[in-house]
């Protein structure tokens, strides 16, 4: 040692530069998730993206559990960060940008994400078993996902499945799990890798590494070979009489265009596209979400076939098509005599001029001429803080109605929980009607097909966000529900995407965004039900009862067993 060296300094700076190596671990975990995501990403990095997290928790977990908190909300920061970057479009209903829009998800989401990696890491070292706690990370984590897919502030966005919604040729056995098998997935990869580096630093063993890994390879390519059994295995699907399809895409701006145009215009723009096509042949038309909107023309759930929109095409069909079916999303309002108690009951948009209380429901109809009764839908799963205030009790003292101040309105929608098939018996088809951000929920979607739906039309406006990701990520997360269900899908967007996609996920015609336009194809029903169909979102049930088992087993054996045993 040089003579006026301090050996306090010499370890300091040694601890110093071990956590800015871990801060750097923490970042590229992060970088790993994000160059992972679609619809740009490759899904082959998530196998490898927890590593540098996991590695970090190892170290960390005999010192200080404050660090595994901060560096893992860094890596998850980073990754919802970039991943959802473009929340950061949304504006305010007087045209600024609303960066709260963008803000406040990605730190909630990496703060509950931080702190189910923190609960595991805890108790893993409770139970000193790392397998045990491997266990109960994926379990958790499965646990927290299905949360996302549940409560009232659901984000299900970054929900570990969707990640390989680009490279649907590997997950066609999402039929039977669903996107939370594309979880487990990940974490089995990741932790398998991990436990191999930790043995490999312990028994310094070249070959115990090498073999591990490619254990995992081999992992990863045999549900790729499952993924291609299943895949030729749909062939065998029986379908009924294909159904010309015709869907419109109208480009409408949502900020600027979208509560300026009269619904008159709006209607004359639909009968223009339709025109270009003769509508004898199609039997099915989809219009995009909210294409009519109640600031004008207030369209009463009572009183349909009287509205003078849902009687203008009435009328036009009678001429030009009397046997089309045409789905189209408006804004739909119920109105009250009295106020009242409901779970629809909203404190932002529910008096009237005339003293009355009504709700304003985002909805799909089914308009057919020949029919005495319109058939309609209303969105169930609301988007946080947009079209619902979550936990409004509690936190509507707190901030006000800052959290729906964006796009045209600030009001609060209605929702009723039902799953309402647009059942068509003379033709055989049987629709199930999904609007928007109801695409992303996986199990919600199924139970439209549990009650016998053959095909999927899902209506959406995607211009919120600009020329951005988060189109396309949603595009992308429609073509999952079409594997887990084995069934076509028609979707019809404000202003794109507008496709087509297939029982296997393939998108087979689109219009492109920012363009207006029509698009034609044939889709095909079916009537088979998946095993995801029948069980739904069934492995977190799993989940909870392996936590479960773990939980009382730690308890029986550090508890009673040491205690009185040894």
């Amino acid at each position: 040692m040089d003579a006026g060296s301090n050996p306090a300094n010499s370890i300091y700076n040694r601890i110093k530069i071990k956590k800015t190596q871990y801060f750097l671990y923490s970042v590229f975990s992060g970088f790993l998730l994000s160059i992972g995501w679609p619809t740009d990403g490759n899904p082959i990095y998530l196998f490898v993206a927890f590593v540098p997290l996991l590695y970090i928790e190892e170290y960390f977990s005999k010192k200080n559990f404050f660090y595994i908190f901060f560096l893992s909300f860094i890596s998850f920061l980073i990754w919802n960060s970039i991943s959802t970057w473009w929340l950061s479009y949304a504006k305010r209903s007087d045209g600024s940008f609303a960066l709260e829009a963008y803000i406040i998800p990605i730190m909630i989401n990496s703060t509950i994400m931080s702190f189910i990696f923190t609960i595991y890491s805890l108790f893993k070292k409770y139970v000193k078993i790392p397998k045990i706690g491997y266990i109960f990370l994926i379990c958790f984590w499965i646990l927290f996902e299905k949360m996302h897919l549940e409560w009232e502030l659901s984000w299900p966005w970054l929900n570990l499945g969707n990640g390989f919604s680009n490279r649907i040729e590997w997950i066609q056995w999402y039929e039977y799990t669903g996107t939370l098998g594309g979880t487990i997935w990940i974490w089995i990869v990741n932790i398998g890798i991990i436990n191999s580096i930790i043995e490999y630093k312990k028994n310094n063993n070249l070959i115990f590494l090498y073999k591990n890994i490619l254990v995992n390879i081999f992992i990863v390519l045999l549900m790729i070979a499952i993924s291609n059994i299943v895949y030729f295995n749909c062939k065998k699907i029986k379908y009924n009489k294909p159904i010309e399809t015709l869907i419109l895409q109208p480009n409408i701006d949502p900020y600027n265009q979208k509560y300026k145009l009269s619904n008159k215009e709006i209607i004359i723009k639909f009968k223009k596209l339709m025109n270009k096509e003769l509508l004898k042949k199609f039997k099915l038309i989809v219009a995009p979400e909210t294409s009519f909107h109640s600031n004008e023309d207030k369209i009463l759930t009572n009183n349909l076939k009287e509205n003078k929109i849902i009687s203008n095409f009435i009328d036009y069909f009678n001429i030009k098509s009397p046997n089309t079916i045409f789905i189209v999303g408006l804004e739909l309002l119920t109105i009250y005599k009295h106020k009242y108690k409901s779970n629809t009951s909203t404190p932002f948009f529910n008096k009237n001029h005339n003293n009355l209380w009504c709700d304003v429901f985002n909805s799909v109809v089914q308009i057919k001429s020949k029919e005495k009764n319109i058939l309609y839908h209303h969105k169930y799963k609301l988007v946080p803080a947009v079209e619902s205030f979550p936990y409004k009790k509690i936190l509507y003292p707190i901030i006000g109605n800052i959290l729906l101040d964006f796009g045209g309105n600030i009001i609060e929608l209605g929702r009723k929980e039902n799953y309402f098939i647009f059942n068509n018996p003379n033709s055989k088809i049987n629709i199930a009607p999904i609007i928007c951000y109801e695409s992303i929920f996986g199990e919600y979607v199924s139970k439209f097909f549990k009650k016998n739906a053959n095909i999927m039309v899902i209506i959406t406006n995607d211009g919120w966000w600009g020329n951005s990701q988060g189109y396309k990520q949603h595009l992308y997360y429609s073509r999952l529900r079409a594997i887990e269900n084995r069934k076509y899908i028609a979707r019809s967007a404000n202003t794109g995407v507008s496709c087509f996609i297939d029982d296997k996920g393939n998108i087979i015609s689109k219009i492109s965004y920012g363009k207006e336009g029509i698009l034609t194809h044939k889709i095909y029903s079916n009537s088979k039900k998946t095993f995801y169909t029948k069980h739904g979102d069934f492995l977190y049930q799993i989940c909870f009862l392996i936590i479960i088992n773990i939980i009382l087993y730690t308890c029986m054996y550090k508890i009673f067993f040491k205690k009185f045993f040894l």
